[in-house]
C-alpha cells in the first residue's frame, strides 16, 4: 500500500512541473524574427514620427511640450511590447532605456517651462536632444532603418 501512494504521487509532481512551463511559456509571447522586429519596430517609430510632426514646431509655450512628452511616452509603451530576437534583446533594452531619458527629459522641458525657469529647460532640452541622438545610434546598430533617421516632413 505504501507504494501506490508514492507512485501516484510522481504524476501529480510532473503535470505540476508541466504545468508550471506550460503557464511560464504561455506569459511570454515568442520573439520575433530579426526581419519582423525591424518592420514591427520601424512601424513604431513611422507612428511616434508622425505624431511629433503633427504637432508643429516647438516654442517656449509649455502645450506643445506636454504633447510632446506624451507622445514619446506612447511610442515608448508601444516599443515595450515588442520582443526582439534573443541576441538583440540587450541592445533593445539600451535602446529603450535611451527612449526612457528622451521622454523623461521632454517632460522637464515642460515642467521648466511652466515654471517659466528657461535656463533648465535649456539645459533638459540638450539632454533630451543628446538622447535623440543616441537613439537614432542605437537604432542603426540593431538595423531599425527608420528609427535611426532623424525626424522626417510628413505632409500635414
Amino acid at each position: 500500500m505504501r507504494r501506490v501512494p508514492a507512485l501516484l504521487a510522481l504524476p501529480l509532481v510532473a503535470a505540476a512541473c508541466g504545468t508550471s512551463k506550460a503557464a511560464h511559456t504561455a506569459a511570454e509571447p515568442p520573439r520575433l524574427t530579426q526581419q519582423q522586429f525591424v518592420a514591427a519596430a520601424n512601424a513604431v517609430c513611422v507612428a511616434s514620427d508622425r505624431r511629433v510632426y503633427r504637432l508643429g514646431r516647438l516654442s517656449l509655450a509649455p502645450a506643445g511640450w506636454a504633447k510632446t512628452a506624451t507622445a514619446a511616452r506612447l511610442g515608448l509603451t508601444q516599443m515595450e511590447k515588442l520582443r526582439p530576437p534573443a541576441a538583440q534583446q540587450a541592445g533593445f533594452t539600451h535602446l529603450l532605456e535611451l527612449g526612457r531619458q528622451l521622454a523623461a527629459g521632454t517632460r522637464k522641458v515642460y515642467d521648466a517651462l511652466v515654471a517659466k525657469d528657461y535656463k533648465t529647460a535649456r539645459a533638459w532640452q540638450q539632454k533630451a536632444t543628446v538622447a535623440e541622438t543616441a537613439i537614432h545610434r542605437q537604432a542603426r546598430k540593431l538595423g531599425l532603418t527608420f528609427c535611426q533617421q532623424l525626424l522626417t516632413n510628413w505632409p500635414a
